[in-house]
């Protein structure tokens, strides 16, 4: 569909990049309804929480555009306060989003009990919350507590009968019971006195058993009483840390076994509570895509969509990324495979999905789509006279028949979305297949018919941000010709304290982008735990995992061409993350930050028609300096490479059928073209790649991600 509102078709362009974060997402929806005011989105990308505010941009630039939804960023705009509202139960509307599965429902609640805690009062909450839904095994510690303690009551006071003898042993238990409760709930005060709080808990634990022992067990005191109250003194808490023991041990094993069978996630992403008025997150984000898209067609939106491609007998054809109206793209991991990939995939590569398991994960009317989609694109290769071999795979010895993934322009954007947010042990993992043709049962041996069959193995993609939180790679060009912006989601400064007090939108610290041509050269990062051993060693782990996680993302920002344009966006401990039910106060100051972002960014870099903003200027500046940096030394060792190594001769043997004469007439002139150019750079001064940016850039050959 054409463009169909002129005054949003002539803004100026600018790339948007999101970082991923979970709930941190809430802080995009108004930077984007802000920079929409100045801006027209060309290509948009994220991972994770930001792949869902990449496809909601995304979808919204579609909407307004197209003339479908003139009033799509204000409805954007509006998703905080609607995912702040709370239901009759207490909950956010983001906290129904995130649906267990039921084998894993009773874990869920043990999880969701830890929120907006520190870590020990959270680790006191769950383990109160891990008793409360095994409540079995609670009962049997119970029951054995009153079988080991109630003839020591007995043996303390002789005169008791045995049913008055058991109800002094059941009131001294549940003393400890409650006192045990009050002392996970005031775990906090470990914080300061790790041994000394569990002693005196232990000691006013004892004073009180004695006071009932004394007072309703008829105990004469003395050594029987000592005696009743040591005994009950140990074989109370040794009961109570059995269960706690034992309530752990359920809890693991069976959340193993329910995270297995749901894809290595506690939700799926589908609505489980049915009748509860409470959309699960895929089933919820498909319908709010398609509503800021003005999406009224009968399959759901598709990145052919954005694309504006051509529709031939009701499927979207392919479209370079320049031609794209809108381009979207988010990351995601193929964990089994060791690998990354973006979405749209480049290339074709060659994936299958089990019909049968993504009903279990997408929306009926998604799957009613995917499934046309792939046997109409199956027939059309048949009907080219193409082979298309049968591709399956084994589960629990049954075997499937997979059907191929469709092509890019018919991938629903829900889809690619949810590969791209499928964060670990929260979201389930999606699982797709690929034929691995090293292995010989999916080899042809030559002379022989053709296999029935191929065998897929799976492939489990999870959460792009295990690859690459922040894709700004997506859309970087040596040369750009409009801005590309990037959301950086962090920690708080030390130096830079937020104010949460204050407003949200006026809280200083919350929000950071270089003002100067010097600013942002200088990163932080917090001093490393070393101060108790375990701590120690927990934070040195978990250092070495965001190590692997964020190491590209690091050196980019504060790289010249990148630290001029990526806004800093700082949270609070209890602000983003897995913060499932986040208070409505936080879900205001992200999504303010998020305005005041795109207010730094536009002052910035916009500028009058016919001008050029000082954030441009310098930002052009710097791209070129890099750019003829690295030419210059890529000149020049290319030129020592072609003096010395006979390359010419290389070219004449590349046999014909991939290059033909005019082929390698075109390459010598380049390969001459290469050694003038470095030869006109062999002096050393004037050198240009001593007066480019520091650190020095480089450039190599790299497959596409």
């Amino acid at each position: 569909m054409p463009e169909s509102n002129p005054a949003a078709a002539d803004k100026p362009l600018c790339d948007l990049v999101m970082k991923g974060g979970i709930t941190s997402g809430v802080v995009y929806p108004q930077l984007i309804a802000e920079l929409a005011d100045t801006y027209r989105f060309k290509n948009i990308g994220g991972t994770s929480a930001g792949a869902i505010a990449a496809a909601g941009c995304a979808a919204a630039e579609h909407g307004r555009l197209t003339g479908q939804r003139a009033d799509a960023f204000a409805e954007l705009m509006k998703l905080p306060r609607q995912l702040k509202e709370r239901s009759a139960d207490g909950h956010s509307m983001l906290f129904h989003l995130f649906q267990p599965a039921a084998p894993v429902r009773k874990h869920f609640a043990v999880l969701v009990s830890m929120l907006n805690a520190s870590p020990l009062a959270a680790a006191g909450r769950a383990v109160l919350a891990m008793v409360r839904q095994f409540w079995g095994i609670a009962l049997l510690g119970v029951l054995l507590a009153f079988v080991l303690f109630t003839p020591v009551v007995l043996v303390a006071a002789p005169t008791l009968s045995l049913a008055a003898a058991s109800g002094v042993a059941l009131a001294v238990l549940l003393l400890w019971w409650l006192w045990a409760a009050y002392g996970l709930c005031r775990l906090e005060a470990l914080k300061a006195s790790p041994w000394k709080a569990p002693l005196l808990w232990w000691v006013f634990g004892l004073l009180a058993s004695a006071a009932i022992l004394g007072a309703i067990g008829g105990t004469a005191g003395g050594v029987a009483l000592l005696w009743a109250v040591l005994a009950g003194g140990i074989a109370a808490p040794l009961t109570i840390g059995l269960v706690l023991a034992l309530s752990g041990l359920r809890f693991g094993n069976t959340l193993v076994a329910g995270m297995h069978g749901n894809g290595y996630g506690l939700c799926s992403g589908r609505t489980v509570e049915a009748g509860a008025g409470h959309a699960g997150l895929t089933d919820w984000l498909s319908g709010y895509f398609e509503g800021l898209a003005g999406h009224h067609a009968s399959h759901p939106l598709v990145f052919g969509d954005l694309w504006n491609a051509p529709l031939v007998n009701g499927r979207f054809a392919d479209v370079k990324p320049a031609d794209r109206r809108v381009n979207l793209e988010v990351m995601t991991s193929a964990v089994s495979q060791q690998m990354c990939y973006a979405i749209p995939f480049r290339g074709d590569q060659g994936l299958y999905y089990d019909p049968q398991e993504w009903r279990k994960l997408f929306p009926d009317e998604v799957m009613k789509w995917l499934d046309g989609v792939s046997a109409a694109e199956g027939a059309e290769v048949r009907a080219a006279g193409e082979d298309l071999e049968t591709v399956v795979h084994e589960l629990n010895g049954e075997r499937r028949v997979l059907s191929r993934l469709p092509s890019n322009a018919n991938l629903p954007l829900v889809v690619a979305v949810r590969m791209s947010l499928s964060f670990p042990a929260l979201l389930s993992a999606v699982p797709l297949y690929a034929v691995d043709f090293s292995l010989k049962l999916n080899q042809c041996p030559k002379g022989q018919p053709p296999l029935d069959s191929l065998m897929a193995t799976r492939v489990w993609f999870s959460d792009g941000g295990i690859a690459s939180n922040m894709p700004l790679h997506f859309f970087d060009s040596p040369l750009p010709g409009h801005p590309t912006f990037a959301i950086n989601l962090k920690s708080e400064h030390p130096d830079h304290k937020i104010d949460a007090t204050l407003p949200p939108g006026q809280q200083p610290g919350r929000v950071y982008l270089p003002d100067s041509n010097v600013g942002g050269e200088r990163r932080y990062w917090p001093a490393p735990a070393d101060g108790s051993s375990l701590g120690g060693l927990i934070g040195f782990v978990f250092s070495i995992v965001d190590t692997m996680q964020n190491w590209r993302d690091e050196i980019q920002f504060p790289y010249p061409g990148y630290r001029d344009r990526i806004v800093q966006i700082s949270q609070l401990k209890d602000e983003g993350g897995l913060n499932l039910d986040m208070p409505d106060r936080n879900i205001e100051n992200l999504s303010a930050a998020g305005r005041v972002a795109a207010q730094k960014l536009r002052a910035r870099f916009h500028a009058p028609p016919g001008q050029l903003s000082e954030g441009w200027r310098y930002h052009r500046q710097q791209r070129l300096r890099i750019l003829l940096g690295v030419f210059e030394r890529m000149a020049k060792d290319l030129g020592r490479s072609l003096a010395a190594g006979r390359w010419d001769e290389a070219l004449e043997d590349i046999p014909p059928h991939d290059y033909s004469a005019a082929h390698k007439a075109q390459a010598f002139e380049c390969m001459q073209r290469i050694d003038e150019l470095a030869k006109l750079l062999h002096d050393e001064e004037p050198s240009l790649e001593s007066r480019a940016p520091k650190p020095r850039a480089s450039m190599r050959i790299a497959p596409r991600i």
